[in-house]
């Protein structure tokens, strides 16, 4: 059994008051190690003699904000600021492809017309291929992903001159 979280936190308020440096609490088969780095001491090395514990302890990870959940965002044209083209962004984490196999054609070239639903990628996302349609028809004016490289939620893959 491991040590409940409030009793953890009462040990860490514990040694905010003081000027321990580090406690080790053993229970039933069970050991709690806090150290606290100070001005004076250095972290605390683990132990060579020190027996591993039986499970990890949990990571905290802090909030992200993730981008908006669309799989495309208008977006100015960096060349004259007059054009406005719309980005195809992608819908989730993976690797980027442009066709269905190595042999095949890609989906879109540049300067191709692409209409709403056509499709215009691949994500391979958990070993899943997942086709990426467009939501837009228009020109394709720039394709900004390299074929077989990955790409973040929200990324940039192309940019569309909506017609």
């Amino acid at each position: 059994m491991a040590f409940d979280l409030r009793d953890i936190r009462q040990f860490i308020r514990f040694l905010s008051d003081t000027d321990v440096a580090e406690v080790e609490i053993k229970e039933e088969g069970r050991s709690l190690r806090i150290t606290r780095a100070t001005a004076q001491t250095a972290p605390a090395m683990p132990q060579p003699h020190a027996p591993a514990p039986s499970r990890p302890a949990p990571m905290m990870v802090p909030a992200v904000a993730l981008p908006p959940p669309a799989s495309f965002m208008p977006s100015s044209s960096p060349d004259d600021g007059k054009e406005s083209t719309v980005a195809i962004t992608a819908p989730m984490v993976g690797t980027f492809y442009k066709s269905a196999s190595p042999e095949s054609a890609p989906f879109v070239k540049l300067g191709d017309m692409v209409k709403k639903g056509q499709v215009v990628c691949i994500i391979e996302a958990m070993k899943l291929m997942n086709e990426i349609e467009s939501e837009v028809n228009g020109r394709v004016v720039s394709i900004i992903k390299e074929n077989a490289t990955p790409v973040e939620y929200g990324e940039e893959m192309f940019l569309v001159e909506p017609s």
